[in-house]
């Protein structure tokens, strides 16, 4: 499943480099296209820490240069800065779900590979 991120990335990183930059849209306009991937794009350094080397978005591929130029862009936009989670919190936070002790319906959901919807209350610990 990583290297189909990996070629998402890519793609993404492609139409970024058909743009005037650093931005998705012209003239440095934030877009739906930055407030969706932002989010997800701040947290893959949790990949690497939960499952190892293999799994960085590489910084010496030529076809992610866009990709990393908009990253640290974005990441360095004050309104941006202002609602991103401390990275070490959020490693404790998140490794109750990569050592599989968290304990929700959403946590067992993720364990058994269904959606949180499928799983019955009347059924199924949590």
């Amino acid at each position: 499943h990583f290297e189909q991120l990996l070629k998402g990335l890519r793609s993404f990183s492609a139409e970024l480099a058909k743009t005037s930059g650093p931005l998705f849209l012209a003239d440095a306009q934030m877009s739906k296209v930055e407030l969706s991937l932002i989010p997800w794009a701040f947290r893959f350094y949790v990949f690497e820490h939960y499952r190892g080397s293999e799994y960085v978005i590489p910084k010496d591929d030529p076809s992610l240069e866009a990709y990393h130029e908009w990253l640290e862009h974005v990441l360095s936009v004050d309104a941006v800065k202002r609602t991103l989670p401390d990275k070490d919190k959020y490693l404790v936070h998140i490794g109750k779900y990569a050592d599989s002790s968290a304990r929700s319906k959403v946590a067992n959901a993720v364990r058994r590979g269904v959606a949180a919807h499928d799983l019955d209350d009347e059924k199924d610990e949590y």
